[in-house]
């Protein structure tokens, strides 16, 4: 869990992701949850906010297109979080776009 979150906040965190997987049938699906943080927090604040949903979506899209291909499921979110922060740029002109 996120370190700079609120005792509050990670209970929060915690039930929603459990309630989130438990819907979804996802019990089983490695998440790196401080990695896909730290991957959103970077589209956030290097692109623009309303990039992380579609960032998101697209990284689970491609995750599940490449296990249903035979691929490994942790080899192929790791891929896509790679690939993903190779995309990220180093730093914006106006930060204050965000």
């Amino acid at each position: 869990m996120p370190k700079d979150l609120s005792p509050a906040e990670n209970e929060s965190l915690e039930r929603w992701i459990v309630a989130l997987r438990d819907a979804l049938e996802t019990t089983d699906a490695d998440l790196p949850l401080d990695d896909v943080l730290r991957l959103t927090g970077d589209v956030a604040h290097a692109v623009v906010r309303p990039a992380v949903p579609p960032t998101a979506y697209l990284m689970g899209y491609h995750v599940g297109r490449a296990v249903a291909g035979g691929e490994d499921q942790r080899a192929a979110l790791h891929r896509a979080l790679d690939t993903v922060a190779a995309l990220v740029p180093a730093d914006r002109d106006d930060p204050e776009e965000n």
